[in-house]
């Protein structure tokens, strides 16, 4: 009775504790929903739009009419003659920067801007590839799992009813020991495609950048898998972000020529001096030139000189390479549109039949336990092959968009 006090604080924590071990309710996402929800909080595509903030502000910079601060001097002292002078001198130099120099300044900055903003296209495009796999991995497990769910509750139903024909008599151990083998490898087979089905959400959750623990539901049809037309792919070609970033670094490049070349001309700058000698204010005005005799921007020609030449032939080899992607994809697209057709046109209506009809003939004794387990076999193999060509065409569909550059 002196504990009387505590039991509404226990009855409280027996209830609050299956509350707090509740799972998280899963969210539930359509494929345009992953894909915009990746667009948004991506990892990569965070950092590569900070890098475009970074060539914003040097683009700014570049854009200045004057690069260099104004540069001031001041002397003075004590001059002892006759009744003594204290002269001084204060000048102030400022580069004008030359007009060329500004202008390829200007044209690098321009081009490593473009190429930031391709970088963020690129990003995105190989973010969206990887969420569109895992989200029609995640599709097709569920399908595989629900098929391989029906198939161990075939299995288990005909384990029980082997069982009870094995205490009738009617059937041998061997006859037993198949059909338990059977119904173990359907549970073995639906904890797989179960297991398959979680690493897919796990990865769609990761690159989506949900919360820890938050768990994610792919749902919604497989995509179309119909090809798009094989001409306007190439002819969108161009936009491809990562040519588009090689082509844009090619510029970058070739603005670095510019500027070796402007740093081989003389540089002007203004000059202004005010001094006092022996009690005589003197104000005077110049110019003062820069003489390139030294430094001519060869380091900076050079180096601008061969990356424009690599850039080039990297340009021309990645577009030639994203061709012929391009084209292997569109062809291997054709080939598993056309298993998919066939399996189904012929395989698939017949095995709903088949498996109605090999069950009645098992139990009119007409087929062994041997042929119905063989025929159940081939069903779920069937199936199975169907989904796995369903997939393989799906994914193909994509790796052919994006290999265009046409899905960022």
């Amino acid at each position: 009775m002196r504990f009387r006090w505590l039991w509404p604080w226990a009855a409280l924590s027996l209830f609050a504790v299956p509350a707090a071990s509740q799972p998280r309710a899963a969210r539930v996402l359509t494929l345009e929903e992953a894909l915009a929800l990746a667009r948004e909080r991506g990892g990569t595509v965070l950092l590569a739009r900070g890098r475009i903030e970074e060539a914003r502000a040097r683009q700014a910079q570049a854009g200045r009419r004057f690069q260099e601060n104004p540069v001031l001097e001041v002397d003075g002292g004590y001059r002892r003659a006759g009744e003594g002078f204290f002269d001084f001198e204060a000048a102030v130099t400022q580069s004008l920067y030359a007009r060329d120099r500004r202008s390829a300044r200007m044209a690098g900055a321009r081009a490593a801007l473009d190429r930031a903003e391709a970088e963020l296209a690129e990003a995105r495009r190989l973010l969206l590839r990887e969420v569109w796999t895992d989200f029609v991995r995640g599709l097709v497990a569920a399908d595989r799992t629900a098929l391989m769910a029906e198939s161990r509750r075939a299995a288990d139903e005909l384990l029980a009813a082997t069982e009870r024909r094995h205490e009738a008599g009617e059937i041998t151990d061997l006859e037993l020991n198949r059909a338990r083998t059977a119904a173990a490898i359907a549970r073995a087979g639906q904890s797989a495609a179960e297991a398959e089905a979680d690493v897919a959400r796990a990865g769609l959750a990761a690159l989506l950048g949900l919360e820890p623990g938050e768990p994610v539901e792919p749902r919604g049809p497989l995509p179309s898998t119909s090809p798009p037309s094989l001409d306007t792919l190439l002819a969108g070609l161009d936009q491809r972000p990562d040519l588009r970033a090689l082509a844009a670094e090619l510029r970058e490049a070739e603005a670095e020529v510019l500027l070796g070349q402007a740093l081989g001309r003389p540089e002007l700058g203004a000059r202004g001096r005010v001094a006092r000698e022996e009690g005589a204010d003197i104000v005077t005005a110049g110019v003062v030139i820069a003489l390139p005799i030294h430094n001519r921007g060869q380091e900076t020609l050079a180096v601008g000189q061969a990356r424009a030449a690599a850039l080039r032939q990297a340009l021309a080899a990645a577009r030639g390479a994203a061709e012929a992607e391009i084209r292997g994809a569109s062809a291997a697209l054709e080939r598993r549109l056309a298993a998919v057709r066939e399996l189904e046109r012929t395989a698939l209506p017949a095995l709903r039949d088949n498996e109605s009809l090999a069950l009645k003939s098992f139990e009119a004794g007409e087929i062994g336990l041997g042929e119905l387990l063989l025929i159940r076999r081939e069903i779920v193999e069937t199936r199975l092959a169907y989904l796995d060509r369903r997939l393989e065409a799906s994914l193909t569909r994509y790796e052919l968009e994006t290999a265009a550059g046409a899905l960022q």
